[in-house]
């Protein structure tokens, strides 16, 4: 007849002890890091998104119908779009009288959804010196070239009114403005052209050249016009 086994005969025999608990847990450490850093990614990935969205919105307003002073219709819409600034801005243009002449600005910035991202203004002047038109076209010269906002560069342009410069002044901010000066008789025309670029995730430095060719096309039309 067969006996049970001693008590303890695993013991004697060499057998380990059985085990009766639950089974080891699995951590779940690796798991909630993963999370973690998908979260971390999932936030990082929408921030750039949401700034790359804030940089390359098209920029302006919406079209205007203002109207502007009869002198800035010298300026074609071509040349316009070429400076992508389409939209006629009235509170900034209208006719001025001076004490020796009238002086007549025009304005334009940008379109929505027609003129691109960034940042774009036009801005033209036409006065009448009179007889003084030489002496204030130095002072106007001197005054871009005297700017402590950073480094003038002066050009002069040819086959442009009696005589032309273009100033650019050089920062190290994204913004830039390019000004064309034309004398022509006892007329000063100026044209400013300023803005930015949208880059990836921050405002940059247009093209100089850009600048320079959107800039004299309009001071061309304006000045075989007067």
């Amino acid at each position: 007849m067969n006996q049970p086994p001693p008590h303890g005969w695993h013991q004697q025999q060499g057998y380990p002890p059985p085990n009766w608990g639950p089974p080891p847990r699995k951590s779940k450490a690796p798991l909630v890091i993963a999370i973690i850093v998908g979260l971390l990614v999932l936030a990082v990935a929408g921030t750039g998104l949401v700034v790359y969205l804030n940089v390359n919105k098209d920029g302006g307003d919406e079209r205007r119908a203002d109207k502007l002073p009869a002198l800035c219709g010298n300026v074609s819409e071509q040349a316009l779009a070429k400076a992508r600034t389409t939209n006629p801005n009235g509170l900034m243009s209208r006719e001025t009288k001076l004490s020796k002449g009238i002086r007549t600005t025009c304005s334009w910035n940008q379109t929505r959804g027609t003129d691109g991202s960034g940042h774009r203004t036009t801005d033209v002047s036409v006065t009448n010196e009179r007889e003084e038109a030489e002496s204030a076209f130095s002072r106007a010269i001197s005054m871009y070239m005297g700017t402590t906002q950073g480094r003038p560069l002066q050009k002069p342009l040819k086959d442009l009114g009696d005589e032309a410069v273009v100033v650019l002044v050089e920062t190290k901010s994204a913004f830039t403005e390019m000004t064309v000066l034309v004398r022509k008789g006892e007329l000063i025309v100026r044209v400013e052209h300023s803005g930015w670029d949208a880059g990836l995730f921050a405002n940059t430095k247009p093209d100089p050249a850009e600048f320079e060719a959107a800039a004299t096309q309009i001071a061309r039309e304006m000045v075989q016009k007067l």
